[in-house]
């Protein structure tokens, strides 16, 4: 921050402060984009921030600006520099002061770690975090702003270039501050000093003062826990192998929802369709479904589940209807001795999740949660932090962002017509691939997406969570606004042994992204850090005439569906456990759970473990 004394005109003098930080060209884009409407109304922003240890506090403010000299165990100032102007920055974004705040802090004599969650007047919400644990050197920034018609995504990240001195490339960064930031803060520092906008300054100033302290007391109203001491993290690995043994004879059970799971299973040549199955007293349009996906793989469609798996001789299921139906399924298939492959999410409620672990655990068989842990990104920072690179994981960060509409934006449609009904408008999305959430219940991203990213953390941690804090809002759609369930979601996340943890999550419209969203992992650990973009490796396709809706981005070497099938398959043959089954698929609809729960109470939830 920098501090000016400005001199008025009865001779007394007033402080100012100047936020540099606003003047970052990354910065002073995403404003002029905001106030030209580009983007809409803003739905959330994340911040993160990575410092080197035991680097100096920027401007000189420190905590006793904030605290009045209240400093944490180490003698360092529970809020400093680099939090304000974060804190400045996000005020100076959203246009408002937040009406919720909850904060976690980690510190022990290596550093600390921070997570600020700040919820606004009208659904806005605010994730920001902070780290003093990176080795000497560089640190890391990074800005997303996301809004109700567009998105913007200011990260160190992307912005980085080659430099090749022999052995591996190394990333050097591209600093924003220079020559027009310099002028930019110049400016502001000549406007205040002929009088302009003091009062305005001084207020803006006073509010992050006031978030701040704020922050502080929820911090030293909680009781944080210590850094747990360096532990070997268990963490599953896949050993890769060519495909051996016999081949699975498999039924999709019901593929109204995606049929893409058989699809993916079958890419792989020992889980063989032989069959389509679903309940006779289903609707036509789920029949025809059905039947669609029989013909294409030239199988029967049969309209008695429990016939076709004792008739057909199947081995494996793979359901995917309706997620109110999930479980019944996977209960029948299990019952009859047959291993179960499940479309997301588990449930729409406890007792079926609680009714599947134990058919799954009494029969025996072997239960998979379709998940996206293969992915090419994700695996590497798997492979990165089961080698040690990073350290033991202490925070982790992870934003799933999908760039697909739902229907009309929210206030699109006029006063007086009826709310969307939440199957007929999905079932008529099938289409287009846009109905994650089919079913008879409405069901926002948490419920439908969450698994995803915390599919995630149970990979890179091997922890489980146990306490939850969480802000909701239909932002951007709306079917969700008029089914009250969330199209955006921010969650904080406490796990075992002090990790913490955030999730900010949202299907952010199409507008927002060019190539089906931004998703990446933000992962601290006590040796270093790692930064993940899931979508790579991934190459670029641009052409003119290119249809609006086709990625600008595609993925490469995904073989994600191939080895989910070949996980399974060890699993059967070795009598082990599949990447994510049923336990660990009830643990993370839980946490879900949980989440929602903390959105409607605006309190932090404890995740029910028993």
């Amino acid at each position: 921050m920098i501090r000016l004394t400005i001199n008025k005109t009865n001779n007394e003098s007033q402080e100012v402060v100047i936020n540099p930080d606003r003047f970052l060209p990354s910065r002073q884009l995403i404003r002029q984009q905001l106030d030209a409407g580009k983007l809409g109304e803003v739905g959330l922003i994340r911040v993160h921030r990575w410092e080197p240890m035991n680097s100096p506090v920027p401007g000189g403010l420190g905590g006793s600006c904030l605290t009045g000299g209240s400093t944490d165990s180490q003698g360092v100032g529970l809020l400093d520099d680099p939090f304000l102007r974060d804190l400045d920055l996000v005020l100076w974004l959203v246009g408002k002061l937040p009406d919720a705040i909850h904060a976690v802090e980690q510190s022990d004599t290596s550093g600390r770690f921070v997570q600020m969650h700040l919820g606004f007047p009208g659904g806005a919400m605010a994730l920001i975090d902070y780290s003093n644990r990176l080795p000497s050197g560089d640190g890391y920034q990074s800005l997303s702003v996301i809004g109700s018609s567009g998105a913007a995504y200011a990260d160190d990240h992307q912005n980085t270039q080659l430099v090749f001195r022999g052995g591996q490339a190394r990333a050097v960064l591209a600093e924003e501050t220079g020559r027009r930031h310099s002028i930019a803060v110049q400016e502001r520092i000549d406007s205040l000093q002929a009088g302009h906008d003091v009062a305005t300054c001084v207020t803006e100033w006073q509010n992050v003062l006031k978030v701040a302290e704020s922050v502080r007391q929820v911090i030293s109203s909680g009781k944080p826990e210590s850094v747990s001491p360096r532990t070997n993290v268990a963490i599953p690995v896949v050993r890769e192998r060519m495909p051996s043994g016999s081949p699975f004879r498999c039924a999709a059970i019901s593929a109204v929802k995606h049929d893409y799971v058989a699809r993916g299973v079958a890419t792989h040549p020992r889980f063989q369709l032989v069959v389509v199955a679903d309940d006779p007293e289903v609707p036509d349009w789920t029949h025809e479904r059905n039947q669609q996906l029989a013909d294409s793989f030239k199988i029967p469609y049969v309209r008695d589940v429990e016939r076709a798996l004792r008739e057909f001789h199947v081995d494996v299921a793979i359901v995917s209807p309706e997620a109110e139906r999930h479980c019944d399924l996977s209960i029948r298939a299990a019952k009859l001795g047959v291993h179960v492959i499940a479309d997301k999410p588990l449930t729409t409620r406890d007792s079926e999740a609680d009714r599947l672990v134990a058919a799954i655990e009494q029969s025996g068989v072997k239960f998979l949660m379709w998940n996206r842990n293969f992915i090419p990104a994700v695996l590497a920072a798997r492979d990165q932090v089961a080698a040690g690179t990073i350290g033991l994981p202490l925070a982790v960060h992870l934003d799933f962002y999908f760039a697909k509409d739902a229907g009309p934006p929210k206030g699109s449609r006029l006063p007086g017509y009826p709310p969307i009904d939440w199957q007929s408008y999905l079932i008529a999305a099938h289409v287009d691939g846009s109905d994650g959430g089919l079913g008879v219940e409405p069901m926002g991203e948490l419920a439908v997406e969450g698994i995803y990213p915390l599919g995630y953390l149970r990979l890179l941690t091997g922890r489980e969570v146990r306490r939850v804090f969480a802000r909701s809002a239909s932002h951007f759609h709306q079917v969700h606004a008029d089914n009250g369930v969330e199209d955006l979601a921010s969650v904080t996340l406490e796990l075992d042994g002090g990790l913490i943890a955030t999730l900010a999550i949202g299907r952010i419209g199409a507008a927002s992204h060019s190539s089906g969203g931004s998703i990446t992992l933000h992962v601290v650990g006590s040796d270093g850090a790692l930064v993940v973009d899931e979508s790579r490796p991934a190459v670029g396709v641009f052409y003119r005439g290119q249809p609006p809706k086709e990625f600008r981005q595609r993925r490469v070497a995904n073989d994600n569906d191939f080895l989910l099938a070949e996980n399974f398959a060890q699993a059967i043959d070795t009598n082990g456990e599949s990447i994510l089954d049923a336990r660990a698929s009830r643990a993370i609809y839980l946490t879900v759970a949980a989440a929602l729960e903390s959105c409607r109470t605006g309190k932090p939830i404890e995740v029910n473990r028993n």
